[in-house]
């Protein structure tokens, strides 16, 4: 495994979690509990590759034997066309453990038996205080961490479970069989490439005890993987070790998306059973890109890191909502249901992860909802969309750098725009009762796009306007050839 003296240095001295290897506090075995001495040295020969980047991050599963069951009941859920019961049982249970909905118990403003519909939304805000949505009859001992950066640039910490986490590997599975892939560990390749595109990013080597195979199997290698070339010890190191792994299945989302096919193009020979996009919009050009560059399925997957998985689009005619513990709604501006049909906003109960059960979340996206043979869809689905920066070299940057930025200098807002000419505003909103210094997160950016930032500080999140806040744009694309 490469160490720190190995490292790439941080793009920023305030991106300090991102310096390789700085926060490893377990040993292989206890990431892996079910894995065995060869499925280690299997994890390992990936990671020690001399053509191999440097990587940011150890992590693992954290999976028991008795867990591997509990996914085996996972793999066999399905869509329900009619609010299931679960859903009743879910109110009953959080208005019984969990503290904000205790709450409303005691001051009347519902209950464990009120209707689903007639029990107020959740919004990412009310997550602010996510100890407040978190059972009290769980135990915590198995609890990962997960961060969100959202729409408004405020980071959300997410409580996440093994399990949970697991189960996303579960239904990517099914996904992936559902889009007439052919998924088969393949001892030789890695099982699944997590790729970005970005100056700083978590990446790391790992095993998937959860793959769904025969018995006696090993379990399939995945690793995540940054394109920049920044995280590369050597120019071509990035090309040999993507060929050597040639990963079955890539995820990914749009921007790091086309720089792989660009690579592509240029002669990367790889040879994916199937590309799974997430996090971002999946233009219909770049999904028929994939297919006439490797001629496999794009399965386009919805969700959030608070909820989990939502809805999958295999052939980009919407969104099936996924074989999970997952119901949704789609409701008008005042919170109302709207007839199926009509464009609202998404809002999804969803009893997945045992930390973090949610009623009625408002995810800030929008469709039009519709039951087919194929269940309930989401239709033209407005998520969100990568957006790109024109630095003064001509070069383009991806607004995921931005938001690792700005996140890093403490801002719990902001709204960062390029026009036309690129000159570059920043309106920061700092967080009330914490010194932060606006003027050092403009710095950030100018060093980012070598530009001129003007900075306006804001106290309202409000100025920010009404609606799913955009958190960028730019305009500097107009006229301009991406290269």
């Amino acid at each position: 495994m490469r160490t720190t003296e190995e490292s790439t240095p941080v793009p920023d001295p305030a991106l300090g979690e991102y310096a390789a290897m700085g926060s490893v506090a377990l040993t292989d075995t206890e990431r892996w509990p079910t894995l065995d001495a060869d499925g280690l040295a299997r994890v390992d020969a990936w990671r020690a590759r001399p053509d191999a980047p440097v990587w940011v991050h150890a992590t693992g599963d954290r999976l028991e034997t008795a867990d591997l069951a509990v996914l085996e009941q996972v793999a066999r859920l399905r869509q329900e066309p009619t609010e299931p019961a679960w859903v009743a049982e879910l109110v009953a249970r959080v208005h019984a453990t969990v503290p904000r909905w205790r709450r409303a118990a005691r001051e009347g403003r519902s209950g464990p038996t009120t209707p689903l519909g007639d029990l107020p939304t959740t919004s990412r805000a009310d997550l602010a205080d996510v100890a407040a949505h978190v059972p009290l009859d769980v135990p915590l001992d198995r609890v990962l961490e997960g961060s969100s950066s959202g729409h408004t640039g405020a980071a959300l910490n997410v409580p996440l479970h093994p399990v949970s986490v697991a189960a996303d590997l579960v239904l990517l599975q099914h996904l992936v069989a559902s889009a007439g892939a052919d998924w088969r560990a393949d001892p030789a390749r890695l099982g699944l490439v997590n790729l970005v595109d970005q100056r700083a990013s978590f990446t790391y080597v790992s095993a998937m005890t959860a793959f769904g195979r025969p018995a006696g199997s090993p379990a399939p290698v995945m690793a995540r993987v940054n394109l920049n070339r920044s995280v590369w010890r050597a120019d071509g190191d990035r090309e040999r070790y993507l060929t050597a792994a040639d990963p079955q299945v890539i995820s990914t989302s749009t921007l790091p998306l086309l720089r792989l096919l660009d690579l592509a193009r240029d002669g990367l020979d790889l040879h994916p059973v199937a590309v799974v996009n997430g996090a971002t919009d999946l233009p219909p050009a770049v999904r028929d890109a994939v297919r006439a560059t490797w001629g496999c399925p794009v399965i386009d997957l919805y969700g959030l890191r608070e909820t989990g998985p939502i809805a999958a689009s295999i052939d980009g005619d919407g969104h099936v909502v996924v074989p999970r513990r997952v119901w949704v709604e789609v409701l008008d501006d005042q919170g109302r249901p709207v007839p199926d049909g009509h464009r609202g906003e998404v809002v999804v109960t969803v009893d997945e992860n045992p930390y973090l059960p949610l009623l009625r979340y408002r995810t800030g996206d929008t469709a039009a909802l519709v039951r087919d043979h194929r269940g309930t869809v989401l239709v033209g689905l407005e998520g969100r969309a990568p957006v790109r920066f024109l630095a003064a070299d001509g070069s383009w940057h991806s607004s995921i750098d931005a938001t690792q930025v700005l996140q890093a200098y403490g801002l719990a807002g902001w709204e960062l725009l390029q026009d036309a000419h690129g000159t570059v505003r920043l309106t920061a909103l700092p967080l009330a009762g914490v010194p932060v210094d606006p003027t050092a997160a403009g710095d950030a950016i100018g060093r980012w796009l070598d530009r001129p930032v003007r900075v306006d500080v804001v106290t309202d999140p409000s100025a920010f306007g009404t609606g799913k806040p955009r958190r960028f744009r730019s305009d500097a694309a107009l006229g301009q050839e991406d290269r």
